[in-house]
This record gives structure tokens, C-alpha cells and sequence, in this order.
């Protein structure tokens, strides 16, 4: 993974470089330090604080960000990092207070001023306050410090280390690839271009992920897309050699659409401003911005604004103060990636019906491979790309292939593995429990270089084949390897696929208590193993939450997570059990049931579907997918990413980061997740879908439980 950063961390070192010979001399604090600007006053939040135990220390944490000249509401850098404090009171209740830079001479005035005030953390907004964000660092080694787009190497570009201070830096390469990708995809004279203010490392990876994108697009449709004003292989291009002149913007603008780009993007801040000007007045031309939302930030160009590169400095804000309330903080680099969604691609606003639907449709394919590594952003990276004779191989439970469940889950992973990385995907079914071993051994003979197989039912004849041929990879879903006493049994040629589904659950469990009519919902398993039990323990968690946070008491039947027992089937096969269950739970007063059962559930949601009354709760994978005949009374559906998992476990191989061992899909790596709500999309009010993304944040930030 390291390894992956060097080009990037490499970019910072002329910037410092820069910084060092050119910024002005640190300034002492005054005796009295400037007047201090608040945040406008947020209003009050509707629902209640945060747990008592927690409430405390998080009331007491203090954010201050000192800016860069432009103010607080510039629409840009300084904007963007506030909305991360203000992200922050919302989510963990700190104070967030601000102090507004009117000239360079004021970064230090304003960093000590915070000092003195007693700020936990203080972000310093932009690569003109590193020297000053510097001296304060080493003159109070105790405080906590972030600065955006800076990192401290020396002349000789070795990294300088700060204990106390986190460099929050952006990838902006990958999303100015997927921004180069549409502009090829869009443009209709077959050339583009792109120019910087000054040819500093922080401009040039705008345009190093432009050019590769439009590449990429070039070598994946057999065109022959121009890019203008810069060339990757010799670092040179077109440039302003200032941020501020919008008549520069103005004049390159217009040499570029002279030679005939129809789609410009400038990486010059305020500059491109004059460029905007110039297309909208030629109106044959479009724009893509920087940093943020151009639509937003200048929305009287929205009508040439093809789209936005952005640079998300509120997520990597939040985060980092995240870190200190979880007393994780380390100093160092942090990268802002498409991964972590540091950066991104702003929507297509006005110009959507601009975008070949091919293009769009290309995007998400474009993301996973650039996150996995096959796709680099930048050029001369050399892409993870499967050998000759890379083969991976499936061994299913029964059920096949096409069950529309776990085997078919799995098998996504499988194929997305392929068209991502290339080499070779085979599967074998097993009809029943005695084809598992001969199906593993058939593909060891065969040489795979990984064998996945599916299901806790595989578990032992996985664990044979796997002791026998220690140079085997595997993988397994649903299964963790303990003995009698429950000490881990360790295999380093065995992934362990495993799923925190009491995270998704206890979404399910939110949504349900929030849509309910009858104030009581139900749910049941198959039979009671923690892999059943933990759905469930989720599912009452959430409607537990729900309750806490508005003052309801919806009651859930079927489970209680205190003494472990509810209603089970005892099977995973009889839809009449399934039925009989449901009518149950219905004659009881439940209107939203969530079986946890497997086959059996379709007996509840036949038995809903005939009442009218009722909802389903799917489990494992999107149920309106596998049972489209019961869509109209499935509500939502817990995911158990499968797919995720299994790409991520063929990507360890081809990278060589693969290790035995459990792995975990949770919510923060998309290893599980809620389905949409589908048909029934109207029934969910607004403040229940408007909770969710804070409920992720929190249920990932380890401060909402979601299992005893």
C-alpha cells in the first residue's frame, strides 16, 4: 500500500521547496489577540444528544480553523474545510470557531491566537500557511494541528516528520482521470485542453489525471481524443504563472477553443473564472472545474459546467477530528482518495443530458479500477494486471450458480475480478454435500490461484484441502476457523470472509421503527447461530435507536439480545414454516417481519403479500432482485456484500498483500449495506432517509451500538 503513495507524496516536494524560499517571515503573536469570529448559529438539532457517557468529552472538544485570504465563505478551499467542522458539530457536538485571514501576516497572529484559546485541533487552511503551521507545531509540540494541501519535505525530499501535525492531501488525479474520461467521451471537435496557474506538483496532478483519463478513453473506444497544454511525459504545458488574473484566464481560454477544445479545464483558482467567461461568451465550449462544485461556487457559469474535480476537504476534516475525539490522531500524511471519498466527480447538473449514457455507465467500472490499482491515474504508473494463466475458481454450495443468493453474490465478486484485473474465472456446482471435496481437489489439480468456496458448510472440507496443500490460497464466505474452547484455529492460506450484518441490521431495524403504522415489528431465523443472531441483534438495535432518538416505543417481537432466544424455524428449507411464522408474528400486531432464514422467508413474504398489510425486511442480498415476485412488499433488504469481499481478496493476491485470516465486510468498506427501498421508496419518510448517512458515520465511528 505504501508503495502505491511514493508518486503521490512525491508531488509535495517542490511545493515545500517553494514554501521554504519563499514565504514571508513568521510573525510574533500580539499581546492581545484579534477579535474572534464565530460560526453563525447553527440551529438546534431535533434530536436528542448523544448518549450520556459520551456527551462530555465530545461537548467539550474544540475545532478552530484559521483561513486563507478569501474568508470563510469563499465557495472554496476555506468554505469546503468549515463545512468538515461544521460536519463535525452536527455529528460529535464540538465548538467550531473560525478566525479570517484578511493578509499572509495574519496566519500567525491568528494560529497563536488559537493556542492561547486552548483549540484541541486547529486546521490551517492552504499551502501558504505551512511555514507558520510549521513554527507552531515545533514551539507546541502538544497541540493538534491539520493543514490542507501541504506536506513538509526537505530540499532534499526527504519526508519531514510533524508528531502534531496531520497533511491532509488529495489524489485529484484520479477523479481529473474520471473528468478526463468524460471530456473525451463528450467533446465534439475530438480535442480538449487544460492549462495551471503555476507548474507546482498541486496543479500538475490536475492535469497529469486529465491527460490519463482521456487516454484511458482513447485506448478503450479506439479514438483519437487531442489533449491541449500539456504533455505528462516532459511535465510542460500552458500556464498563467499567477491565481488571480482573470484576463490570463480570458486569453488561454480563448487560444485553446481557437485550436479547436471544446471542453477546458483550468487549474489556476480565481483564473478560471476568466476562462468561464470566455466560453459562455463563444457558447461552443465547456468547462471542468476544480476543487469543488464549480455549479456552486460560480453559479453563473452553471451553464457551461460540464462537471467538477473535487477535492474533498470536509471529508478529510471531519475525519481527522474524528481521529481526536477517538484518540486515534497520529501526525503525517493523510491522502484524500476516491476510496476514502476524499475526492470525486461533481454531477453533471445542467449539461447531464450532455454525457453518452456509455459514459456514465463506464464510470463506476473506472472507480473500481482505479481504486484496486488496475487503472493507474497518473502516467507512468504501472498497472496491477492479472499474469498469464491467472485463473480464479469458485466452488459453490448447493443451489448453483444462479441462486440469486450467496453462490450468485459470491460469483459477482468472481467476475468483477476478471474484468477488472483480466486472467481466467471457472466454477464448479455442487449438487450436494459430498461434491464439495472432490470440486475443491478437481481445481488444485487444476493450479488456481484462488479457490473460493461458499458457505459455513464448506468449512471443513476447505480446511482439509487447505492443510494438505499449504501453497493453495483460499477463501471462504460466512466461516471463521475456532476450536472446542474458542481459540482461533490460524490457516495463513485461508481468508475468512466474514460480515458485521448487525451494522446493516441495525439500519433495516431504524428504517422499520420509522415507517411502522402499527408501532410493532417482528423478525425470526432459521436456526440460532451467531451468523442468524447477529442480523437480529442489529435489526432490534436499530428500533432500540429509533425509540432513543424520538421518544417512540416500537416494540419488536421474535428477539430479545439480552437472553439470546426468539423464534427460529429450526431450518433453513420449510416455506411453510416461514408462513406459519409470519401469520404469527402478523396476528401479533408486526407489519414489517424480517426472516432470517434463507428460503424459508419466502413463505413469510407469500403470507404478507396475501395479507396486504404487511412488509418484508430481505436479508443477504437484495430480496427484490432474487424474489422480484414479492417486490411489492419488500421494504428494504440487508446486504451481506459477498461480491466485495471476494474482489477484495483477489486483488491481495495479484498485489501480494494476501494473509490468511478473518476478514471483515462492514459498512466503512462497503463489505455490507442497506438496499434502496424500491417500490415502496414513498412509504419512507424523509427524516428517516435524511438520518442514514449520519447513523453510517456513526455506527463507523464505533459511537452507535449495533450488537450486546
Amino acid at each position: 500500500m505504501l508503495k502505491k503513495l511514493y508518486p503521490f507524496i512525491a508531488v509535495f516536494i517542490l511545493t515545500a521547496m517553494i514554501l521554504a524560499a519563499c514565504s514571508p517571515a513568521a510573525t510574533e503573536a500580539p499581546t492581545e489577540a484579534p477579535p474572534e469570529t464565530e460560526a453563525p448559529a447553527e440551529p438546534e438539532p431535533t434530536d436528542p444528544p448523544p448518549p450520556e457517557e459520551t456527551e462530555e468529552p465530545m461537548a467539550a472538544l474544540k475545532v478552530c480553523q484559521v483561513t486563507d485570504v478569501g474568508g470563510i465563505d469563499d465557495k472554496t478551499f476555506n468554505a469546503t474545510a468549515w463545512k468538515g467542522v461544521q460536519d463535525a458539530e452536527a455529528e460529535f457536538g464540538v465548538e467550531g470557531k473560525f478566525l479570517e485571514s484578511q493578509q499572509q501576516t495574519d496566519y500567525a497572529v491568528n494560529i497563536n491566537a488559537f493556542i492561547e484559546e486552548g483549540c484541541d485541533l486547529i486546521v490551517t487552511v492552504g499551502f501558504l500557511l505551512g511555514a507558520d503551521t510549521a513554527i507552531a507545531a515545533e514551539a507546541n509540540p502538544d497541540q493538534k494541528f491539520a493543514i490542507i494541501d501541504f506536506a513538509y519535505f526537505d530540499a532534499d525530499g526527504n519526508k519531514i516528520p510533524y508528531d502534531n501535525v496531520v497533511e491532509l492531501n488529495f489524489a485529484t488525479d484520479q477523479a481529473a482521470f474520471l473528468a478526463g474520461y468524460v471530456a473525451a467521451g463528450t467533446t465534439q471537435t475530438g480535442t480538449v485542453g487544460t492549462f495551471g496557474g503555476i507548474p507546482i506538483p498541486p496543479v500538475t496532478i490536475f492535469m497529469d489525471g486529465f491527460w490519463a483519463g482521456v487516454d484511458y478513453y482513447n485506448q478503450e473506444n479506439g479514438t483519437n481524443v487531442k489533449v491541449l497544454g500539456w504533455d505528462p511525459a516532459t511535465q510542460e504545458g500552458l500556464f498563467t504563472g499567477n491565481f488571480e488574473s482573470t484576463d490570463d484566464g480570458r486569453a488561454l481560454g480563448e487560444s485553446l477553443m481557437d485550436e479547436g477544445a471544446d471542453i477546458i479545464m483550468p487549474v489556476a483558482g480565481p483564473v478560471g473564472l476568466g476562462t468561464a467567461a470566455a466560453v459562455q461568451e463563444r457558447g461552443n465550449a465547456y468547462i471542468v472545474g476544480v476543487d469543488t462544485d464549480m455549479s456552486v461556487s460560480a453559479p453563473e457559469f452553471a451553464d457551461v459546467i460540464l462537471t467538477s474535480v473535487l477535492k474533498n476537504m470536509d471529508v478529510a476534516v471531519f475525519l481527522t477530528t474524528e481521529s481526536v475525539i477517538e484518540d486515534t490522531y497520529e501526525g503525517g500524511i493523510f491522502v484524500g482518495t476516491l476510496d476514502n471519498n476524499g475526492v470525486g466527480l461533481a454531477s453533471f447538473n445542467e449539461l447531464d443530458s450532455m454525457v453518452p449514457d456509455a459514459v456514465k455507465d463506464a464510470l463506476p467500472g473506472l472507480i473500481d479500477g482505479i481504486i484496486a490499482g488496475a487503472i493507474p491515474s497518473t502516467p507512468g504508473v504501472e498497472p496491477i494486471v492479472a499474469p498469464e494463466g491467472f485463473k480464479v475458481c469458485q466452488v459453490t454450495d448447493v443451489g448453483g450458480i444462479d441462486d440469486k443468493t450467496f453462490n450468485a453474490t459470491a460469483w459477482k465478486g468472481v467476475e468483477r475480478g476478471e474484468e477488472v484485473f483480466g486472467g481466467e474465472v471457472k466454477f464448479l456446482e455442487s449438487q450436494q454435500q459430498t461434491d464439495y471435496a472432490p470440486n475443491i481437489n478437481a481445481f488444485i489439480e487444476e493450479g488456481c490461484d484462488l479457490i473460493v468456496t461458499v458457505g459455513f458448510l464448506l468449512g471443513a472440507d476447505t480446511a482439509i484441502a487447505a492443510e494438505a496443500n499449504p501453497d493453495q490460497k483460499f477463501a471462504i464466505i460466512d466461516f471463521a476457523y475456532f476450536d472446542a474452547e474458542g481459540n482461533k484455529i490460524p490457516y495463513d492460506n485461508i481468508v475468512e470472509l466474514n460480515f458485521a450484518t448487525d451494522q446493516a441490521a441495525f439500519l433495516a431495524g431504524y428504517v422499520a421503527a420509522g415507517t411502522t403504522q402499527t408501532g410493532t415489528v417482528g423478525t425470526f431465523g432459521g436456526i440460532p447461530i451467531p451468523p442468524v443472531t447477529v442480523f437480529m441483534d442489529g435489526f432490534w438495535y436499530g428500533v432500540d435507536y429509533y425509540n432513543q432518538q424520538n421518544g417512540t416505543d416500537v416494540q419488536v417481537l421474535g428477539w430479545d439480545p439480552a437472553t439470546q432466544e426468539g423464534l427460529f424455524t429450526g431450518n433453513f428449507e420449510s416455506t411453510d414454516d416461514g408462513r406459519a411464522l409470519g401469520e404469527s408474528l402478523m396476528d401479533e400486531g408486526a407489519d414489517i417481519i424480517m426472516p432470517v432464514a434463507g428460503p424459508v422467508g419466502l413463505g413469510t413474504a407469500a403470507a404478507v403479500q396475501e395479507r396486504g398489510n404487511a412488509y418484508i425486511v430481505g436479508v443477504d442480498t437484495d430480496m427484490s432482485v432474487s424474489a422480484p415476485e414479492f417486490a411489492d412488499v419488500i421494504l428494504t433488504s440487508v446486504l451481506k456484500n459477498m461480491d466485495v469481499a471476494v474482489f477484495l481478496t483477489t486483488r491481495s493476491v495479484l498485489d501480494g498483500s494476501y494473509e490468511g485470516g478473518i476478514f471483515v465486510g462492514n459498512l466503512d468498506n462497503n463489505g455490507v449495506g442497506l438496499a434502496p427501498f424500491n417500490n415502496l421508496e414513498s412509504m419512507v419518510s424523509d427524516d428517516v432517509k435524511d438520518a442514514l448517512p449520519d447513523l453510517i458515520r456513526g455506527i463507523i465511528a464505533g459511537d452507535i451500538q449495533t450488537a450486546p
